[in-house]
């Protein structure tokens, strides 16, 4: 039953509507707070607290004309005339700064990176313009002391290899700077069905002489480059012009080259799609003509090589698929 009974009453407090209960407290006005000036307690806030922070207290006295000079006195040493001069000399020390941008602005130096002092390319070589591979080659370049050694060996393989066995060793020497190449022994040795030809060619500088080992010699000039060095010397060329005139040495003669330059061309390699520079030989009619495509990703260094026949047809293209470059 004491339980019953005290569920019905949990009930009727939960569901009879709400009772207000009479006051019996006489109902106070609102609370209306004053402040009033203490004399004492506002000296010692003043100084005890020389912070915003005291701005309500002091509002609340008379003493109005203490609280702006507080903020005066906290702001004055702000803007402060001392760092005035010091930022002045800090401001003089940074103006020269425009020099060497001037400096980093001149076009021939993006174009012109160093050569490695260690490289090695790996090209594919195919028949024509096709995907039929016939060979490889493979190039090496040292430099060191002022020297350099470049290399390049060129045979067949594959089923090509079997048809007809070709060998093709080259080699450059000669002085060398970060960005340039100056040959002094070129040496062509081919290798076929036929039997062993070797050509060689020797630049003479102090006389201003190139000789063959054939038989012969012609005048040097101060841009000369052998068939092998000439796909790094260009790297060193500045190319601002669309067409460039260079003089080239091989193992049999020494003749002008003159070649178209683009830009921006982007070709597609095993290494990816790069962005090139192309040069193309400008030929006659019933003359063999040459192209390269130099990686602008690789310091220049070329990446494909195309060589065309006298009536116009692609014979071969070697296009890279491996480069290790290093500077140690």
């Amino acid at each position: 039953m004491a339980a019953a009974l005290s569920a019905l009453l949990h009930g009727l407090l939960l569901w009879l509507p709400e009772v207000h209960l009479p006051q019996h407290e006489k109902q106070l006005p609102p609370l209306i707070a004053k402040l009033e000036p203490l004399a004492q307690p506002s000296a010692k806030i003043a100084r005890k607290k020389p912070q915003p922070k005291v701005r309500p207290a002091a509002q609340a006295q008379p003493v109005v004309q203490s609280v702006p000079e507080l903020p005066i006195a906290a702001s004055a040493p702000v803007p402060v005339s001392a760092p005035e001069p010091a930022s002045a000399p800090a401001i003089a020390e940074s103006a020269p700064p425009p020099a060497p941008v001037k400096t980093e602005a001149v076009p021939p130096e993006p174009q012109r990176p160093p050569l490695p002092k260690h490289a090695r390319l790996h090209f594919d070589i195919y028949q024509g313009q096709g995907n039929f591979k016939i060979g490889e080659s493979v190039h090496t370049l040292e430099i060191s002391d002022g020297r350099y050694l470049l290399k390049a060996d060129v045979q067949t393989t594959g089923l090509a290899g079997l048809i007809k066995s070709y060998h093709m060793a080259q080699t450059s020497t000669g002085s060398a700077s970060a960005q340039t190449l100056k040959p002094e022994v070129f040496s062509e040795e081919i290798t076929d069905s036929s039997g062993k030809q070797l050509h060689r060619a020797n630049f003479d500088w102090a006389n201003n002489i190139i000789r063959f080992s054939g038989g012969g010699e012609t005048r040097l000039r101060p841009d000369a480059q052998d068939i092998l060095s000439i796909l790094y010397q260009f790297s060193a060329m500045q190319q601002q012009t669309e067409i460039v005139s260079i003089h080239i040495g091989t193992g049999k003669r020494f003749e002008e080259y003159r070649f178209e330059i683009a830009f921006e061309e982007k070709i597609e390699t095993a290494m990816g799609t790069l962005q090139t520079v192309h040069f193309r030989k400008l030929h006659d009619v019933n003359e063999e003509g040459l192209e390269i495509w130099f990686a602008q990703e690789y310091r220049l260094l070329p990446v494909k090589m195309r060589h065309i026949d006298g009536t116009g047809k692609i014979t071969a293209e070697a296009i890279i698929s491996d480069i290790r470059v290093s500077d140690e």
